[in-house]
């Protein structure tokens, strides 16, 4: 009788073949972990933002229905609000991260150089601090758009717009809707206008407040934290997340011309969402 073999292993088609549909699963699944991760990091951020928000309304109705009065200090105002920081509010973060603080988008919770450098830090956070204090109490990813805030009588104009045509409350109207209020941002606030240049590169932090007047103050602003948009809550408290082009169309102050010409768009912005 003819004895029978029989296989006791794969063969090198079969092994290539098993390790050829792995690769092809993993090229499948990994790119759908990331978008799924991304949009959590969106969700996330724009829970934070409504929460700041409503903070926000907080003390503007502890405060006489006014904003706060200096752009710099709007975070620490909201400290006694709410735990800003991972820690206890008032207190150095610990780990020196803001992971698990509002006051911090996903995408942007490690501290970065101090003061940004020119390059710029879209995914980096900044310190918080007191007035006058160099202790860092929080970290913050997160700016407001300065020309909400009740500034003093006594300051007339910011790079040379006049103060006059602050929002400084919530009630403003049906415009509210169109308004920024805080947004996704490199530093702690800006001055936006729509005559800004736009940045030359996703980050750039080059003379933001030095050059023209104020005329890169949108630099802040116009970051690609989510795939090549940014998270917004305007002063109706609705968030949304907006194409960076669209920035040089809102209503920034009172004077904002949200019909002036675009600005010529450098090579990185141009096939950016609309």
């Amino acid at each position: 009788m003819s004895s029978r073999s029989s296989k006791t292993g794969f063969t090198l088609v079969e092994l290539l073949v098993v390790v050829f549909l792995i690769a092809l699963l993993l090229a499948i699944v990994i790119p759908s972990l990331f978008k799924a991760q991304g949009r959590v990091q969106t969700v996330t951020c724009q829970s934070n933002l409504k929460q700041l928000g409503i903070y926000l309304v907080i003390y503007s109705n502890d405060n006489e229905g006014y904003l706060p009065s200096d752009s710099r200090d709007w975070m620490t105002v909201l400290l006694p609000y709410s735990e800003m920081a991972p820690s206890a509010a008032g207190s150095k973060p610990q780990n020196d991260t803001g992971s698990k603080s509002i006051s911090c988008c996903p995408t942007a919770a490690q501290p970065g150089s101090i003061p940004p450098s020119d390059s710029g830090q879209p995914f980096a956070a900044f310190p918080i601090q007191y007035p006058h204090s160099s202790e860092t109490v929080a970290l913050g990813s997160y700016g407001i758009n300065g020309w909400v805030c009740h500034v003093p009588s006594s300051e007339k104009e910011i790079y040379g717009i006049p103060t006059t045509k602050n929002w400084r409350r919530f009630d403003v109207g049906e415009s509210a809707s169109k308004i920024p209020l805080v947004l996704d941002s490199m530093w702690i606030r800006a001055f936006p206008d729509n005559t800004n240049l736009p940045p030359e590169k996703n980050g750039d932090f080059n003379n933001c407040d030095l050059t023209g007047g104020g005329m890169r103050q949108m630099r802040h602003f116009a970051i690609a934290r989510h795939s090549g948009r940014t998270n917004i809550l305007f002063l109706d408290l609705a968030v949304h997340q907006t194409g960076l082009k669209k920035l040089w169309k809102m209503k920034w102050h009172r004077g904002s011309d949200t019909n002036a010409p675009e600005p010529a768009w450098p090579e990185w912005m141009q096939t950016l969402p609309e």
